[in-house]
């Protein structure tokens, strides 16, 4: 099992990587001493798949486990109060709450958002069960659920005790699920390390084939990179963190524009990846060379590259978004692949939007 810390001056804890995990989370929490009752929440499906682990686990009179729907509309204000009303009729006055979220990115989200504000702050341990969640969504404190006008526009900051990342989960992900979180890995190596960038590139076979040494490697290092990242600039005050939204305004939009319905996440992502290196190409900040290695490796693994939208409706989601700041565009440029930068006041916004969509 590797450990990787999280050093942060208030809130500090550690990623534990490895296979067979799960089994070694209770006695972990224990140590911590996070309380005497967790609420285990997850999806049906997860239950399901992973029936004899998670029951194993959790399934004694220290856990309660609730269940919400799969997907994004699970991070709604009306799953928010359902989990809530849940918890409260179980904390009783001699027990000390706490949270296991056992899921992909919405779980993680719809449950550290819930205990971010459930009594002013609850404990909170994260158990991502997909690639997207493993390497990036679960790590960094980002809490969040959806409004209709918005992704993400409500939320908070409220950092794990600790995350445990199993490989093992990933076995049961469809193809297109698995293609979906290598996005964010194709972001990491795209912001940061340009030789993640060329391991993703040679080794794309034993990936997708779920080889376990490249996944070790692979998983470590993007929560690596993403927890050194948080270290440095844990709620995004000075400008560091920011560069993790590299292809995140047009993804937003995009799930927003669809109603969260057309495309996934991760597909958005890959998408948004391709606009925002295209716009640095148009703007001189990259060679269109750079910008094309990105779409290279987003269509290597079957991620789309372009999709379908009104101008209008698009438009409107990316004035919305919480990186568009007094009327101006904030977004993460590529400079060259492991570089980036954050420019605020992007010019040619609205054209560019307007030619990627036309262009298609």
């Amino acid at each position: 099992m590797k450990t990787i810390p999280v050093k942060l001056k208030e809130n500090p804890y550690s990623i534990f990587v490895g296979y067979n995990l799960v089994s070694k989370i209770p006695p972990q929490i224990k140590k911590l001493k996070l309380g005497n009752l967790g609420v285990v929440l997850t999806t049906p499906k997860i239950l399901s798949l992973y029936k004899n682990r998670i029951n194993k686990a959790f399934k004694s009179r220290e856990y309660k486990i609730i269940t919400v729907p799969d997907g994004e509309k699970a991070k709604s204000k009306e799953y928010l109060f359902k989990v809530i009303s849940e918890i409260i009729k179980i904390d009783t006055w001699n027990k000390k709450v706490f949270l296991v979220c056992v899921g992909g990115g919405t779980i993680g989200d719809l449950g550290g958002f819930v205990a971010s504000i459930y009594k002013r702050g609850i404990p909170c341990v994260q158990v991502p069960t997909t690639l997207l969640a493993q390497i990036d969504a679960s790590i960094g404190g980002k809490t969040a659920i959806d409004l209709k006008e918005a992704k993400n526009i409500l939320g908070t900051f409220h950092q794990p005790r600790a995350v445990f990342i199993d490989p093992l989960f990933l076995k049961t992900l469809g193809p297109k699920q698995f293609k979906e979180g290598m996005a964010e890995a194709i972001k990491y190596g795209i912001i940061k390390k340009k030789e993640l960038f060329e391991f993703l590139t040679k080794h794309r076979k034993g990936i997708i084939n779920q080889k376990k040494d490249l996944m070790l490697y692979l998983v470590s290092n993007c929560a690596q990179i993403k927890a050194r990242i948080v270290e440095e600039d844990e709620k995004e005050t000075k400008g560091i963190r920011t560069i993790l939204n590299f292809g995140h305004t047009m993804a937003h939009a995009l799930e927003t524009a669809h109603q969260y319905k057309k495309l996934s996440h991760g597909e958005a992502v890959a998408i948004g990846m391709v606009f925002a290196s295209q716009l640095s190409a148009t703007l001189g900040k990259c060679t269109h060379n750079e910008a094309q290695k990105v779409k290279n490796l987003v269509k290597l693994y079957s991620l789309p590259t372009a999709a379908t939208f009104d101008y209008a409706t698009l438009y409107g989601a990316i004035c919305y978004d919480k990186k568009f700041i007094s009327g101006k565009a904030r977004m993460v440029i590529l400079r060259r692949i492991g570089k980036v930068e954050v420019v605020e006041g992007v010019p040619m916004i609205k054209k560019a939007v307007c030619k990627f969509g036309s262009s298609i």
